[in-house]
């Protein structure tokens, strides 16, 4: 970790301090929300509950296993944002394996000439929010990785439950 902050630059810093906020516990609900509403409005009941049913796992999941596990957070450097609780796992990297893969897919769908930008940026944000908690010195690695792992599962039992289609039944 110490090599990566030797790397530090404004730059790095403002990205990670960005994606950083496209990952808390706030946002994420908003995001969730959203997507839930904007499903109830297509007449998508299934894509509704799937997304709310995502959103309460990935919270409860996180919160629990860091009351669980209870482990520290590092301190080997001042941190450019702020961050409580345990470390392990990052709910950043769940929450964001979680939603935005997902979010991609489903976008896809609703909007098939934008689906590749869609979907890559689905995947890159996990990656940028995931490698911005080692960069800030909130997390270890290993709290990262087991973040990513848990939120890809959920992701990956939603988009099963959606359908490879994102099949949409009617409310």
């Amino acid at each position: 970790m110490l090599r990566l902050h030797a790397l530090a630059h404004p730059w790095l810093d403002a990205l990670f301090v960005i994606s950083d906020a496209l990952a808390t516990v706030r946002f994420c609900a908003t995001l969730v929300l959203l997507v839930v509403a904007l499903h109830a409005l297509r007449r998508e009941r299934r894509g509704a509950l799937v997304w709310l049913a995502l959103g309460l796992s990935a919270m409860a999941l996180q919160s629990g296993l860091k009351q669980f596990v209870g482990r520290p957070r590092p301190r080997l450097w001042p941190w450019l944002v702020s961050a409580s609780g345990a470390a392990m796992p990052s709910g950043h990297a769940l929450a964001s394996a979680a939603f935005y893969p997902l979010l991609g897919h489903v976008l896809a769908r609703w909007h098939p000439p934008g689906a590749r930008v869609y979907r890559a940026v689905g995947w890159l944000l996990p990656l940028v929010i995931g490698c911005g908690r080692v960069y800030l010195g909130v997390h270890w690695p290993s709290d990262v990785l087991v973040g990513w792992l848990l939120g890809a599962l959920l992701g990956g039992l939603a988009w099963r439950a959606l359908g490879p289609k994102g099949a949409a039944r009617a409310l």
